[in-house]
């Protein structure tokens, strides 16, 4: 199948740029730009930025010249366009539109809005989440009329601008403070009280998240916060992920043991869905990622009295991936100036989720193209760091099937093939050694999970 081109008309750099896509795969992609001669790092989540000098080039092997308009249809034919939620760059001008659409006359009040959600220190109750939320809200209404009243609708989506808008990982107080914050703002701008009073009652609904019988508005609101629960399972791998990034000062035990009971109370609180409509869309996918979750959640070894990262230690977030061949073999990676072999991996950047620097670091390391839909959780593991003194690594481990050949890239210095099954050198890391072995060995036995290539 072809790729798609459109003309140079996007300036940056003293230079104007192309946009390069496929209808088929980015595997696709990234062969046909490898031949053209374009860089690596042009790649932006679902195309390449392609200098205007290399229009006519492209064109001349094979590429189908169009439009502008005619290239976003294309990406959003093939489903490999990436939306807006996943573009941090573009999610803030995107609810912007929607609230200056939604409530004209209250720009300060949502540029005040849009601030509390992109605070930093939030990773998954920031502006992806809201915008996931009012997205699903349009998925859900359409099919639960009547609502009660004229303004219910008004009322449900100030309820999701305003249902995490204090996010300190205080369970119970933030979505207080949210409700409270909610009818103060929207009394003083203006909006007529029974509007106040039921953004701030459906608020208040988020703490529990239990509705009662027959209130419609708080179970389309539930619904649409829980819609993440139905994703695809790598969708809700990077917002498990994300959640546990807000809580990275947690150690892993403590953390599983406190999502467990979280997500075991959601379980225990009857249908996890109030609506038909969001039943029929999310329930079952979300049922298969609440299994896979507390599986692995339940795996994670108690603390060992006095473990754990010691006091004063500086701790490192990172990511890495198992890459298992056809024979169950692992691949692991020896870095120049070091002497201990580890996973393919490292830290994460500003804004990315694990997932996302699993991709990025597996091309840059060893030049393996994975998908993040071939990523499976194995787990989040504490050890310490490998060549870095009073340092620990808290690391979000995935598995992936070795598909491709890889090479040593950047600074890894040599690449070696791990048996599972064989003794184990005295050379590896400690995270390698002490959890990531131990965790595949089990996934592997009689009644463990399926290997990531299986």
């Amino acid at each position: 199948m072809p790729v798609y081109i459109d003309p140079p008309l996007w300036p940056a750099h003293g230079t104007r740029f192309s946009h390069l896509v496929s209808d088929t795969s980015y595997d696709e992609l990234h062969a046909f730009a490898s031949r053209l001669g374009v860089p690596g790092r042009a790649f932006d989540r679902d195309h390449y930025d392609v200098r205007a000098g290399l229009y006519d080039d492209a064109v001349a092997a094979g590429a189908v010249p169009v439009t502008g308009r005619e290239l976003t249809r294309v990406l959003l034919r093939s489903g490999l366009r990436v939306p807006a939620r996943s573009r941090p760059e573009k999610l803030e001008r995107t609810l912007r539109r929607r609230w200056d659409a939604r409530f004209p006359g209250h720009a300060d009040l949502g540029a005040e809005l849009l601030a509390r959600w992109g605070e930093p220190h939030r990773r998954y109750h920031g502006p992806a989440h809201l915008l996931a939320v009012l997205e699903a809200l349009e998925r859900l209404v359409p099919e639960a009329s009547p609502l009660p009243t004229p303004w219910t609708e008004d009322a449900l989506v100030l309820a999701a601008w305003f249902h995490d808008a204090v996010h300190r990982g205080r369970a119970g107080a933030d979505e207080r403070e949210s409700a409270e914050l909610a009818r103060a703002r929207l009394t003083a701008a203006g909006f007529p009280d029974a509007v106040v009073a039921e953004a701030r009652r459906l608020v208040l609904l988020t703490e529990g998240h239990r509705a009662q019988p027959g209130d419609t508005a708080g179970a389309l609101l539930l619904d649409a916060d829980l819609a993440v629960l139905g994703g695809s399972p790598q969708e809700y791998a990077a917002y498990a992920a994300a959640v546990r990034e807000e809580y990275a000062h947690v150690p892993a035990a403590d953390f599983a043991a406190g999502r467990l009971r979280v997500l075991e109370g959601l379980l225990a609180g009857g249908p996890l869905y109030r609506t038909a409509a969001a039943r029929r869309r999310w329930a079952a996918a979300a049922a298969r990622n609440l299994a896979a979750e507390t599986a692995r959640l339940r795996d994670v070894p108690e603390p060992v009295p006095g473990g754990g990262v010691p006091e004063g230690s500086a701790v490192l977030v990172i990511t890495a991936v198992c890459f298992l061949d056809d024979d169950g073999a692992l691949l692991t990676v020896r870095k120049r100036g070091t002497d201990r072999f580890m996973l393919v991996g490292g830290k994460l950047e500003p804004g990315e989720t694990p997932v996302q620097a699993a991709v990025r670091e597996a091309h840059e390391e060893v030049g393996l193209r994975v998908r993040p839909e071939e990523l499976v959780p194995l787990g989040e593991f504490e050890a310490p760091a490998a060549n870095e003194a009073a340092t620990w690594v808290r690391c979000t481990v995935f598995t992936a099937a070795l598909a491709q050949r890889p090479r040593p890239l950047a600074e890894i210095a040599e690449l070696r093939r791990l048996p599972l099954g064989a003794a184990l050198p005295e050379d590896l890391a400690p995270l390698l050694a002490e959890h990531v072995v131990p965790a595949l060995r089990r996934r592997a036995a009689p009644g463990g999970a399926a290997p990531a290539h299986g």
